[in-house]
Order: C-alpha cells, then sequence, then structure tokens
C-alpha cells in the first residue's frame, strides 16, 4: 500500500521532467543558437528577433501544426509558440496532460471560473482555457480563446507556449540595455 502511495506521488514530478528534458518542441530546443537557414529574422514588436514557420509538416500527436514561431533574444531560442487549428483544442489539452501530467496553474477565464468569482463583472467578449506546467527553468503554457456566446463568429485560437522562465527579465535587460546614454 506504501509503495502505490509513493508510485503514485512521483508521477506529477517525473511527468515535468520529460516536459525539461523536451526542452522545446520537437528539434526546436529552448537555449539554442540561431542558426543560418532556420528562417528569415524579423524584429519583434516587443524586442529580440522572430523567426515565423509557417510551411511545416509538423504534428502533436495526430493535431497537425498550422505555424511555429520561433522568439530570439540576442541570438538565442528563449521563446517558442505552437499554432494549431481551434477544433482540435479537446485533443491538444488531452495530450499535453497525459505527456506532462496535470498542470501546475490553471489561470483560465471562463464561464466556470467567472461563475466562482463573486462581485466581479467581467464582460470580455471570450472565454480563454489556459493552464501552465513550470518546471524549474521552463514552462509550457496552453491556450485555447474562444467567444463566450456559443456558436458565435468570434475569433477562436489554440495556441502552445514555450518559454525559459527568465524569458521576460532577459527581455526587460536588452530593452534597457538599448536605452543607455552611451547610445546618444
Amino acid at each position: 500500500m506504501t509503495a502505490a502511495i509513493f508510485i503514485s506521488s512521483g508521477l506529477p514530478a517525473q511527468n515535468l521532467k520529460n516536459l525539461e528534458d523536451n526542452n522545446g518542441f520537437k528539434t526546436y530546443k529552448l537555449g539554442t543558437r540561431y542558426v543560418i537557414g532556420t528562417g528569415i529574422k524579423v524584429k519583434n514588436e516587443e524586442g529580440g528577433d522572430k523567426v515565423v514557420l509557417s510551411v511545416t509538416r509538423e504534428k502533436i500527436g495526430d493535431i497537425p501544426v498550422k505555424t511555429i514561431e520561433l522568439y530570439y533574444l540576442k541570438d538565442t531560442l528563449s521563446k517558442i509558440i505552437v499554432k494549431v487549428s481551434p477544433e482540435h483544442y479537446a485533443g491538444l489539452i488531452d495530450a499535453c496532460k497525459s505527456a506532462f501530467g496535470q498542470p501546475t496553474e490553471d489561470r483560465s477565464d471562463n464561464a466556470e471560473t467567472r461563475k466562482s468569482k463573486t462581485g466581479v463583472s467581467n464582460q470580455a467578449a471570450h472565454y480563454t482555457d489556459h493552464y501552465v506546467w513550470k518546471t524549474r527553468w521552463l514552462s509550457l503554457e496552453y491556450f485555447y480563446i474562444y467567444p463566450v456566446v456559443s456558436g458565435g463568429y468570434g475569433v477562436k485560437e489554440l495556441y502552445l507556449v514555450y518559454m525559459q522562465n527568465d524569458f521576460t527579465a532577459r527581455l526587460q535587460r536588452m530593452k534597457m540595455a538599448n536605452s543607455r546614454a552611451k547610445n546618444f
């Protein structure tokens, strides 16, 4: 009986270890340097450089990937966004949970979470299912954005974000370095 409890309690940590071992999406690994031939780098509005791979044959299980966006800070891959067609939302969340266990955080803003927030009036025109799997140095975030009105023609989006945990801090340091007095 004690062994069964020990094994089941170790599973979430093992699943998160798989995420950390993957270190990104398929052949795109966080922390690696930009390689000419990956794609054309363009300046990203947030800062750093972005490479968009719109022609891809990649799949997550049997779910086809639409585009992959690679974000580089000082030529180091720091963030990956993998976009998928929204009709695969249920299959993608099931695949994430199967591979990496239950999310470490639920940041969703949907019908269920809005009911539990008493006294807060949120009139956003869309819901967001937002789950996070966070490891020691990287995180995977699942986003499914869909209209509040069922059957509505609002925008639907489905994507995964792989990101180094220090991405925001590194981006801020990079912006500060670009605006020092010696540049004037």
